[in-house]
């Protein structure tokens, strides 16, 4: 995993994104609105730069590329808010759009949008039984964005096995 380059913005602004929540017309006039989660998301971060150096304008640049544009996440360092505390520090960020530049001829202006990525990040040990076991077998994954409840079928799996490392258990449901 990368770190964004540690470069004082000279301005950060954020968005507190939205509760899981949708709503529904009715006949009646009012809408119904329904609560899917507890969690906060959609947390966007704004950093504007100005009269950064072409190396620095570099260090943005090849972070972008590095991070496989808006794909892969990466952490950004603590200089980035300041002392601002807003979300948690082991939050993980992905770029939401490439970054702006302006030139100035020998300075840039630059603005990067991220996206946070506040919550649990699950590390995932697959258990397959009697089968041969490759090299990797561990890995974080952030496929599971969307409603709950998301369900890991194992099969014949044994789950009361030590194997396990976490079970899936959202909005209150119980296996």
């Amino acid at each position: 995993m990368t770190t964004f380059p540690d470069l004082e913005p000279d301005r950060i602004s954020y968005d507190l994104g939205q509760l899981n929540i949708s709503e529904v017309g009715t006949v009646g006039g009012g809408p119904i609105r329904f609560r899917h989660s507890l969690r906060v998301n959609g947390y966007i971060l704004r950093l504007t730069y100005t009269n950064l150096t072409q190396t620095q304008v570099d260090l943005i640049r090849d972070h972008f590329i590095v991070s496989q544009g808006t794909h892969s996440y990466f952490e950004v360092p603590s200089t980035i808010w300041g002392s601002a505390v807003v979300v948690t520090t082991d939050s993980l960020y992905r770029y939401l759009a490439p970054p702006e530049e302006e030139h100035l001829g020998v300075f840039f202006n630059v603005s990067v949008e991220l996206r946070v990525l506040a919550g649990n990040l699950l590390l995932f040990d697959l258990y397959g039984g009697g089968a041969t076991q490759p090299a990797a077998t561990s890995f974080t994954s952030l496929a599971l964005s969307g409603y709950q409840p998301f369900i890991l079928s194992g099969g014949d799996a044994d789950i009361t096995s030590p194997v396990i490392t976490h079970i899936f258990e959202g909005g209150g449901a119980s296996r």
